[in-house]
């Protein structure tokens, strides 16, 4: 059995797909999740080492500042800056520490005296004027900014440097706030390590997803597809009237219980169909329309066809049985074969004779062109044969019982009735390859042949005599 199935259609690539959706919603759910966590986690751990680091270096910072040691201070800040961080000082004000003498001049100021000499060379002067900033002045508390920008990542510290009470004597009690130290360190670094394991999460992702699908769909095609196809080619083989052909059962799954029961069902099938050449056409039909079979029949119009091998008993003393079997079945099988193809039904075979029935529109006219065609056919085959073989054909036509006849357990569908009957006796009567026509059948179509009008004929059953003509040719 050939496939034509589109791509999209294969029940495997539906199933594939299904199950890598599912998988993909889990697994890679999974994978963001901990991808997601190991970089909250690795980038909040690098946040608190910088925490920690601002507050060591707050700690050295402010003790200086608070022993008065400005110069140190900012060698200090320069070294830190050089090793660490980017650590810079500010007034409240904004504007960096020791960039000029101002807060030389409020501490002389403030102590009366010129405790501190004015300098000369100043730190280069900043102005910080961010709202950050800002805040931390006006809260006096600590700020904490993750600067997180495509071109550059840093984490901002701003942290109050308090006006203590052992400060207010230099630099006055109208403040609460003295200066914010700033401590900026870049986190380009550990992004991007977050970045590249966000990939290497996605390729292994891509990966899993990969190896699942190839997996899934041999897994499939071994285990599910191609014993599926096998099963096709074998129903396949069915339709087509083969029934040697069997399923092998190799494993006692669900696909093999099938095979088993399709194997079942190959036989009952091989079964009903060798009986249904043993029963008619009509028979057949009615089975597949009636869910109950049941004894009864109905009356009906119809036409009877009967055709009788004439001297075929002489014929068969003659000659060995095989041989008798063989010219009757190829006779009768011709027989069958025009029938067919004017679409009438055999009802019985009985010996060497022959009876089909026609029923509906031009039911007479396709019974006698019929005959015709069977006279005509086995003059020509038999002619020049050697073998002596010629039929006698009788028609009629009437009002006659069709149904089930017999028994409960064994019954026969069929029909009876006196148009039966006088079919039966015309066929008798008929001479070899001679059509006899009733006048039931001849007075519906005397305008479509050609007949030879013989004389009445006296049947059984019936008071008058009944007209017969023989068919010369149809029209």
């Amino acid at each position: 059995m050939k496939s034509s199935i589109a791509f999209s259609r294969k029940i495997s690539v539906k199933i594939t797909s299904l199950v890598l959706l599912i998988l993909s919603a889990g697994i890679g759910f999974t994978i963001l999740y901990y991808s997601m966590s190991q970089n909250r986690t690795l980038i909040e751990t690098r946040l608190d080492a910088i925490k920690e680091e601002s507050e060591v270096l707050f700690a050295a910072i402010k003790n200086n500042m608070l022993a008065g040691e400005a110069p140190v201070t900012v060698q200090l800040f320069k070294d830190l800056s050089r090793i660490q961080s980017d650590i810079k000082l500010y007034r409240a004000d904004g504007v960096s520490a020791f960039s000029d003498n101002n807060t030389l001049v409020t501490v002389n100021a403030n102590l009366g005296m010129q405790r501190f000499r004015p300098k000369e060379k100043f730190s280069e002067r900043e102005v910080n004027s961010s709202q950050d900033f800002k805040r931390s002045v006006k809260t006096s508390s600590d700020v904490f900014i993750s600067d997180i920008r495509p071109e550059s990542k840093q984490v901002i510290i701003y942290k109050p440097l308090f006006n203590q009470p052992r400060c207010s004597a230099c630099h006055g009690m109208d403040h609460l706030t003295r200066g914010v130290i700033t401590i900026s360190t870049s986190v380009d670094e550990v992004y991007e390590k977050s970045r590249r394991n966000t990939i290497l999460s996605i390729i292994i992702f891509g990966l899993v997803v990969l190896v699942l699908s190839i997996s899934i769909m041999l897994f499939l095609h071994r285990f599910v597809i191609k014993r599926v196809f096998k099963i096709g080619n074998v129903v396949e083989g069915v339709g087509q009237g083969n029934f040697r052909t069997k399923i092998k059962v190799q494993q006692q799954d669900e696909i093999g219980v099938l095979a088993q029961q399709i194997n079942d069902m190959i036989d009952g099938v091989a079964e009903r169909f060798k009986l249904a050449k043993f029963v008619s056409k009509s028979t057949l039909d009615h089975i597949k329309k009636s869910e109950e079979i049941s004894l009864g029949g109905e009356k009906k119009v119809m036409t009877v066809l009967f055709s009788d091998i004439r001297g075929f008993t002489s014929f068969s003393e003659k000659r060995d049985p095989a041989e008798v079997m063989t010219v009757l079945n190829e006779v009768m099988n011709l027989q069958a074969d025009i029938v067919g193809e004017f679409d009438g039904d055999i009802d019985k075979y009985v010996g060497d004779e022959l009876m089909a029935v026609f029923e509906g529109r031009d039911m007479i006219m396709r019974a006698v062109k019929c005959a015709e065609k069977i006279v005509r056919t086995i003059q020509k085959a038999y002619t020049n044969s050697g073998e002596s073989v010629q039929v006698g054909i009788g028609i009629n036509t009437g009002e006659l019982i069709a149904g089930n006849m017999g028994s409960g357990d064994r019954m026969d569908r069929t029909v009876i009735g006196d148009t039966v009957n006088l079919g039966a006796r015309l066929c008798s009567i008929a001479g070899k390859n001679v059509v006899v026509l009733s006048e039931y059948s001849y007075e519906r179509i005397k305008n479509k042949v050609r007949v030879r009008k013989h004389k009445p004929i006296k049947v059984k059953g019936k008071s008058k005599a009944v007209e017969i003509y023989t068919l010369r040719k149809t029209l």
